[in-house]
């Protein structure tokens, strides 16, 4: 009866040493299993994360092109003038105290406008369409914006924005 038990007892140390390298085996392998979600997960948020920023920066760049197109290239304002408007007193120190008033008497007669060419702007109008199709984000942007310079530049907008419809079939 001992004998039995011995045997038995063997058999059963036997099945679980041989059990135990692949309960590690499994365990290890459920673990990496884990790793590699979570390392899937992270580069997923990553590279959303990175699209975002590029979105951002693309139409960052995009609303600059559009300003070209609208024939802006920034401004400037002139110190020059402002002090002969405080020297002329058409500016006074009640002015600082209604800065709507400032601002308005400054835009009205120190900033000035930088110019943009035609061909400059003209590029930049078929520039915005070319975008608005390679980039589904710039889409409504790009109409957005060409419907509304259409208002002064309507050739050029309407060609664009045919441009645009065409290249979308």
């Amino acid at each position: 009866m001992q004998d039995l038990d011995l045997k038995a007892i063997q058999e059963w140390f036997v099945t679980l040493w041989t059990a135990i390298p692949l309960l590690s085996t499994a365990i290890a392998a459920w673990v990496g299993v884990l790793q590699y979600r979570v390392k899937v997960e992270a580069e997923k948020r990553l590279q959303e994360s990175n699209r975002a920023e590029v979105d951002v920066r693309l139409s960052k760049l995009f609303a600059e092109l559009m300003w070209l197109a609208h024939a802006r290239a920034g401004s400037h304002v002139s110190e020059k003038c402002i002090e002969e408007l405080f020297e002329k007193e058409m500016i006074t120190k009640e002015d600082m105290g209604d800065l709507d008033s400032l601002n308005k008497k400054i835009a009205a007669t120190c900033i000035l406008s930088l110019p943009v060419g035609v061909a400059s702007q003209n590029a930049a109008i078929t520039s915005l369409a070319v975008l608005g199709h390679r980039y589904e984000i710039l889409r409504e942007p790009a109409k957005t914006g060409l419907n509304s310079l259409k208002s002064f530049k309507e050739e050029e907008a309407e060609r664009a924005l045919t441009l645009l419809d065409d290249m979308g079939e």
